[in-house]
């Protein structure tokens, strides 16, 4: 039995490959930046337990960085969960590449919960753009939209229409607003999930712009590092449910 998990900063997608049989199921995810492996590996715990005789493990995750201690420390609580499985654990990126590209070159672009963007040589990243999390980066991701959308509606800037179907959407005032925001732990997904209510509503020209606008300061920020005569692909949510913004 073979398990592949896309460790995303909100949700998790799981294959099991068995007898030339797969199955998929899903799980929330965790951004390793922000979040204990633990506390997720608890969360999750009922959920992989049918799968924890599985003979290979293989693991994406957001926020992994190339910090040998961090990999360890990260490799020895997998452990905890498959004690029989040969472990390899690498970051979403480069799960991304290889979905997108197999063994041939290009750069890679994740938008999701957060943002990222890498060259990949047919078998390893070998150049990073510093996403630098959602205070200082992560241009383009669902966390940016909120970003931009919480603060106009706090700031009574939303179109009047807009902001009345915002106020049924979301019983908000500024007190949970700050909160929810501030929190260590929940605040990136948080900010990515009002994703939904742009996307429900893109046909507004303020939800349209925003999208367009959080796209280019994307590109302009990290994608224009590229060499324009290399392939660029895109994956995650955000890039899927909104690839028709132009």
């Amino acid at each position: 039995m073979i398990l592949i998990g896309d460790v995303g900063g909100t949700h998790t997608e799981w294959m099991i490959l068995e007898n030339g049989v797969s199955r998929t199921f899903k799980t929330i995810g965790v951004n390793l930046v922000h979040e204990k492996l633990s506390e997720f590996l608890r969360k999750v715990k009922k959920s992989l337990e049918p799968y924890k005789e599985a003979e290979q493990v293989y693991l994406y995750f957001a926020g992994l960085l190339d910090v040998p201690r961090q990999r360890r420390n990260a490799l020895n609580e997998i452990k905890k969960s498959f004690p029989k499985a040969k472990i390899n654990i690498e970051n979403d990126l480069l799960g991304a590449a290889r979905g997108a590209y197999q063994t041939s070159p290009g750069w890679i672009g994740i938008l999701g919960t957060g943002a990222n963007f890498a060259y990949y040589n047919g078998k390893v990243i070998t150049h990073r753009i510093p996403s630098l999390g959602y205070i200082l980066g992560d241009e383009g991701s669902g966390a940016a939209f909120g970003k931009k959308l919480l603060a106009d509606f706090a700031r009574q800037k939303l179109p009047l229409d807009l902001e009345n179907e915002f106020r049924k959407a979301y019983k908000l005032d500024e007190a949970t607003l700050i909160s929810k925001v501030y929190d260590p732990v929940g605040s990136k997904a948080f900010l990515a999930s009002f994703s939904f209510f742009l996307h429900t509503h893109l046909s507004h020209p303020y939800c349209h712009q925003l999208v367009y606008q959080a796209f280019l300061e994307h590109f302009k920020a990290v994608a224009g590092n590229y060499n324009p005569g290399t392939l660029v692909s895109y994956t995650g949510s955000i890039a899927y449910q909104f690839s028709t913004v132009a």
